[in-house]
C-alpha cells in the first residue's frame, strides 16, 4: 500500500467521522429542543395543577355545610385519586 493510498484511505476515514459528528451534533441539538419545550410543558402543567388545587383548597365547603362522613370520605378518596393521577402524569413528564 502506498503512502497515498494510506492517506486517501485516512481522508475518507476523517470524513466519515466529521460526518457522523454532524449528525449527532444535530440529534443532540434536537435533543435539546425537545427537552425545553417538555420542561415548558411541565411548568405550565405544574401551573395549572396548583391553580386547581388552590381552587379545590378554596372551594371546600364548610363542615357544617350539611355534607355527612361519609360523603366527605368519598370526596377526599376522589381528590387523593386525581391527585396521584396527576402526580404519576407529571413524573412521566420529568421522564420523557
Amino acid at each position: 500500500m502506498t503512502p497515498a493510498t494510506e492517506i486517501d484511505g485516512l481522508e475518507i476515514k476523517l470524513r466519515q467521522l466529521a460526518a457522523k459528528v454532524d449528525r449527532q451534533r444535530a440529534q443532540y441539538e434536537a435533543t435539546l429542543a425537545e427537552n425545553e419545550n417538555l420542561k415548558r410543558e411541565l411548568d405550565r402543567q405544574l401551573g395549572v395543577v396548583n391553580s386547581l388545587k388552590d381552587k379545590l383548597a378554596h372551594s371546600q365547603p364548610a363542615p357544617e355545610a350539611g355534607i355527612t362522613p361519609v360523603e366527605r370520605n368519598d370526596h377526599q378518596e376522589t381528590i387523593e385519586f386525581c391527585l396521584r393521577e396527576i402526580d404519576r402524569c407529571i413524573d412521566w413528564l420529568h421522564r420523557n
